[in-house]
């Protein structure tokens, strides 16, 4: 399954994920607006973000008062995240776009946003690396990147299998068990993302699959200075992963 199918098929069932997806998307807009205001001061107004999903972290910032535009390689996802905007009277640009080729022209954002482990779905630190200089192409000079991901230790040897648990959601008066099973393949794993109805009904049962590169964040960082941003710093404990922060020089 390619990452856009992927995102395309979970569009429908993403808030699942969430234990309450409306209390995570107020909290997940807080943390980073917080994050902005401390990094960039507060003439910070634009924000491309370009892992939209189904609008998680833009329909936080956009209550906020952010001018947010998003992208997002999913078509069904990006259709989500419109359709949850327009439900909240919130302004969202957004459009369908690989954040390794973005429509759009040079330093116009302010900040450019690849948050919940995004950059680690392409396939080798060369894409990553694309990825971010289109990132630091974007954001205008003394702007900056915002990046969360996992935060991977050493890769398990080739075959391990580990079950990660979400436990039981709740949705339109059924409740479902969600789990990740991570199959590793050195430096790469795939993820297989089960939701089951609890009452039994396999039938039901959706099962998507992708796959991740494991990078350090350390990595991250250093993939980031590479690219031409400076400042790069981890912070930890102010969003639900690890976040990275660089700015483009003046």
């Amino acid at each position: 399954m390619s990452v856009r199918a992927f995102y395309d098929d979970l569009a429908p069932l993403y808030h699942l994920i969430y234990e309450d997806w409306e209390t995570s998307v107020a909290r997940q807009g807080a943390g980073l607006a917080s994050l902005i205001l401390e990094s960039w001061g507060p003439d910070v107004h634009t924000v491309l973000d370009a892992a939209l999903g189904i609008g998680t972290q833009a329909l936080g910032l956009l209550g906020r008062g952010f001018q947010v535009t998003g992208s997002d390689i999913s078509t069904g996802a990006v259709s989500r995240a419109r359709a949850e905007a327009a439900t909240r009277s919130l302004p969202l640009v957004s459009l369908v776009a690989d954040f390794r080729a973005l429509p759009m022209r040079s330093a116009i954002f302010d900040v450019v946003l690849v948050c919940d482990n995004a950059l680690p779905h392409l396939d080798s630190e060369a894409d990553i690396q694309g990825a971010l200089a289109e990132c630091l192409r974007s954001v205008r000079h003394g702007g900056g990147c915002l990046i969360s991901m996992r935060d991977y230790e050493s890769s398990p040897p080739a075959g391990t299998v580990e079950v990660r648990p979400y436990g039981e959601r709740l949705w339109a008066g059924r409740r479902y068990h969600l789990r990740q099973v991570w199959t590793w393949h050195g430096p790469r794993y795939d993820l297989s993302l089960e939701i089951a109805p609890a009452d039994g009904a396999e039938a039901e049962v959706s099962v998507l699959k992708t796959s991740y590169l494991a990078i350090a964040v350390e990595r991250m960082a250093t993939l980031m200075r590479t690219a031409g941003f400076e400042h790069v710093r981890r912070v930890d404990g102010r969003f639900f992963q690890p976040v990275l922060i660089g700015t483009r020089p003046r």
